[in-house]
């Protein structure tokens, strides 16, 4: 092993060595030691998951704001949502894993950002409408509202549509997961002189380093095994060969089951529950009728 010492130090090494040594281990208690030390460098590392207010915004023009139409717009230049940083331009292993991490969390966990494509779209609608008006698009100022309006109220439709559809776990559950995660990366790969006469697979892919290699290696281990938790999480089969879709009602992932099929085993429960009690309340309203 690379300069065994008693507590093994990661910050200076490349994630080949890391993973070498981690291969290479002559115990169990050595092994440990070296995970570790990389999750505290991914988790120590500079490239935190960070949260700020995103603006969508334009400037209505002198000559068109004393309009009707103008100050229509004029109430829709600034539309704020919460974003999160999604991307480093750090080239070390650590930022670029900890940016796939943070991407992940909030991705799958983040009930606030929402970065769904339809949804932002709905949300530059003022903007778009402007941009069109002073395109030369003719526009009548009450269809105006009203589409702004009902675009606003689709895009919190949308929001909670897909907020809905977001698992619950605080950030330290996550952290402890992703650990897990991590170890199977490490357990299972392979390292890089054992792909050598086998397609040359450091050779098809688009990457420089062995650093880059193993990344994108994990990245996609991190992908897929978070995608497996996801099935266990909300209790459908590993594979199928029907497919998935969401619970029309609280956002569950449920097997597919053809077009009928549109809530999970609880929503639909209470929805039975729901149409039995309204039926006994009916029954009885007529009984006190004929009486």
């Amino acid at each position: 092993m690379r300069g065994m010492i008693p507590i093994y130090q990661c910050e200076d090494l490349y994630l080949y060595e890391i993973v070498e040594d981690f291969k290479w281990a002559e115990s169990e208690e050595d092994r440990s030691d070296i995970f570790s030390a990389f999750c505290a460098s991914i988790w120590s590392c500079a490239n935190k998951r960070r949260i700020w207010t995103r603006t969508i915004r334009y400037r209505v023009n002198r000559a068109a704001a004393d309009s009707e139409l103008g100050r229509i717009f004029a109430g829709w230049t600034r539309v704020e949502y919460p974003a999160c940083k999604s991307t480093t331009k750090e080239e070390n292993w650590r930022p670029i894993l900890r940016q796939k991490i943070n991407n992940l969390y909030t991705r799958y966990f983040d009930p606030e950002i929402i970065l769904d494509k339809a949804y932002l779209d709905l949300l530059k609608t003022p903007k778009r409408l402007y941009y069109e008006w002073t395109a030369g698009a003719e526009m009548d100022p009450a269809d105006v509202e009203t589409q702004i309006r009902r675009a606003m109220e689709e895009a919190g439709t949308v929001k909670e549509a897909l907020q809905r559809g977001k698992m619950a776990l605080p950030w330290n559950d996550y952290k402890r997961l992703i650990e897990t995660f991590l170890y199977r990366c490490l357990q299972n790969c392979k390292l890089a002189d054992q792909y050598e006469g086998k397609a040359c697979v450091l050779c098809r892919v688009d990457f420089l380093t062995e650093d880059h290699f193993y990344v994108k290696y994990m990245s996609r281990c991190l992908d897929g095994e978070l995608r497996k938790w996801q099935k266990q999480y909300y209790g459908v089969p590993k594979s199928s060969r029907k497919g998935y879709k969401r619970c029309a009602v609280c956002g569950a992932m449920i097997e597919k089951g053809g077009n009928r099929k549109t809530l999970c085993g609880a929503c639909r429960a209470n929805n039975d529950l729901l149409r039995y009690r309204r039926y006994n309340e009916k029954r009885t309203t007529n009984r006190k009728a004929e009486f």
